[in-house]
């Protein structure tokens, strides 16, 4: 069964549009810090340590793919908000702070949701244009 869902996600990663393969990397940021939260609360330092790490591992791919090469003030400053959330989950597993987790979860959420709404509003504004007119075909 395992290698059945990892053949599937394997297909959906490499699949994938640039804007679907962000979203994969938030929802797995925001599964492992959930993951480390409820570890968190039943005590289960390991099952933490491993969750936290694997969710800063998503949050550092969000940050490497923060385009800033075009001098864009809003990229470093939402790379600053991303490392915020990689400090966060980095300080949550020796400090046991679930706040620190919820924090980060937080911030994801509204990344998640602006994200979704972007995807949304550039379907529609790519639904709404017109096309070029083709060509007659030598058969008309």
């Amino acid at each position: 069964m395992y290698a059945a869902a990892q053949e599937y996600l394997e297909s959906q990663v490499l699949s994938a549009s640039p804007h679907r393969l962000h979203l994969l990397v938030i929802d797995g940021a925001l599964k492992f810090a959930r993951i480390g939260l409820a570890a968190l609360e039943r005590a289960d330092w390991e099952a933490l340590d491993a969750a936290l790490a694997r969710s800063r591992e998503c949050v550092a791919e969000l940050i490497v793919g923060v385009k800033t090469d075009a001098g864009l003030e809003w990229a470093e400053a939402f790379k600053g908000v991303l490392g915020n959330v990689y400090q966060n989950l980095a300080m949550a597993d020796p400090e046991r702070s679930s706040q620190r987790i919820e924090d980060a979860i937080r911030i994801l959420e509204i990344h998640r949701q602006t994200w979704v709404e972007l995807g949304e509003r550039l379907a529609e504004q790519q639904a709404s244009v017109v096309p070029e007119p083709h060509l007659r075909s030598w058969s008309a």
